[in-house]
């Protein structure tokens, strides 16, 4: 059973629409809706938004209600296990204009950079900005990733241990990417 501390909401949360909105998240299919967008390494809220807004309409356009449900949806997911990852990502929809993202406590975030002159040289760090990355090559963001089932698949990346002492101690790891295809 989740439960939820309103702390500086409590007013709100005491009203009619508190309770029908603490009711809603804590529905089983929105619970999944949360986590399956946290999974995909976005902001929690997304995985409901077409939802709320069927369920609750205007109600849930005012700044503090969607400050509740961001609070409530923090609570839900700690309680599930999973960690604040960052806070105010963009998010480019109703009724949302930021939000927060989670991760599991194992994952951890990572970027990955490839050589513009070669597609499949790719380089991993910890740092998006200012990155520590190999002289020479001129180098391209390419994605974030924290899931380490991602690592794996995208990257080829079985040991997340390993992967983060090569990063701390040399600043990057880098990869070459084999072919999935051949040319015809």
């Amino acid at each position: 059973m989740l439960t939820y501390r309103p702390e500086k909401f409590a007013s709100l949360y005491d009203s009619e629409l508190g309770q029908r909105i603490w009711t809603f998240l804590t529905r089983d299919d929105n619970v999944a809706r949360l986590e399956t967008a946290s999974q995909l390494s976005k902001p929690a809220v997304e995985g409901i938004e077409e939802q709320l807004l069927a369920e609750f309409r205007e109600d849930v356009l005012a700044d503090r209600v969607k400050q509740m449900v961001g609070h409530m949806v923090r609570q839900i997911l700690e309680q599930r296990d999973w960690v604040l990852d960052q806070t105010d990502v963009k998010v480019q929809s109703v009724p949302f204009s930021k939000a927060a993202r989670y991760r599991r406590p194992d994952w951890f975030t990572f970027h990955a950079f490839r050589n513009s002159s070669d597609p499949r040289d790719v380089v991993i760090t910890d740092r998006r900005q200012n990155p520590t990355l190999p002289a020479g090559p001129r180098w391209t963001f390419y994605a974030t990733f924290a899931s380490p089932l991602k690592a794996a698949v995208a990257f080829g990346v079985n040991d997340i241990k390993h992967l983060r002492q090569q990063v701390h101690s040399h600043g990057y790891h880098r990869v070459h990417l084999p072919r999935m295809l051949r040319r015809a």
